[in-house]
């Protein structure tokens, strides 16, 4: 029995079909291309934040291993940090003398980062130092600035420990 109704004969689809089925997947490309910027934003803030722990870690553990003071310090333009670097307090041989200088202290880390840094250390303080035991001169917090909120994006600082954390309502949540 043939049928001879144009509609059941035909096998192809129709240019409003067609039209229909573009669109659609272009409003979901839109839509994950959104998603994907606001997912690498916050992977890119907790990257930056794991490096500084680490960076913060090695500085402590040479300090301990090498029994020599360790610098770290903040610095860029505007109203946050852009970049931080940690010394080896090598001036005056054959341990160092306690005290950082720029052009005689080797530098160990030096990074520029994407995302501005605010800490929030006594007096305002951009630096501190890692004592011969390993012991941190300063208590308090820093952090990165971004508008996803990252599982990671602040450290806090105490003497005898360093724990990353999530800002929340003002405060660094360690984790």
């Amino acid at each position: 029995m043939r049928c001879t109704d144009d509609k059941a004969v035909r096998g192809g689809f129709t240019l409003v079909e067609i039209l229909i089925a573009i669109a659609i997947v272009g409003i979901l490309v839109v839509l994950a291309v959104g998603n994907f910027g606001g997912i690498n934003e916050k992977y890119k803030v907790e990257a930056e934040t794991k490096q500084l722990y680490a960076d913060l870690m090695d500085a402590r553990g040479r300090a301990m291993q090498r029994n020599r003071m360790f610098f770290v310090r903040f610095s860029g333009t505007g109203p946050g940090y852009t970049r931080y670097a940690t010394y080896e307090d090598t001036n005056t041989a054959p341990d160092g003398n306690g005290i950082w200088d720029n052009t005689a202290d080797t530098i160990v880390a030096n990074v520029t980062v994407a995302h501005t840094i605010t800490t929030a250390l006594p007096g305002g303080a951009i630096a501190f130092e890692f004592n011969r035991n390993g012991i941190a001169s300063v208590t308090g917090d820093i952090r990165f600035s971004s508008t996803t909120l990252p599982d990671y994006d602040c450290i806090t600082i105490r003497p005898t420990r360093i724990k990353m954390g999530q800002y929340i309502g003002g405060v660094c949540v360690e984790k």
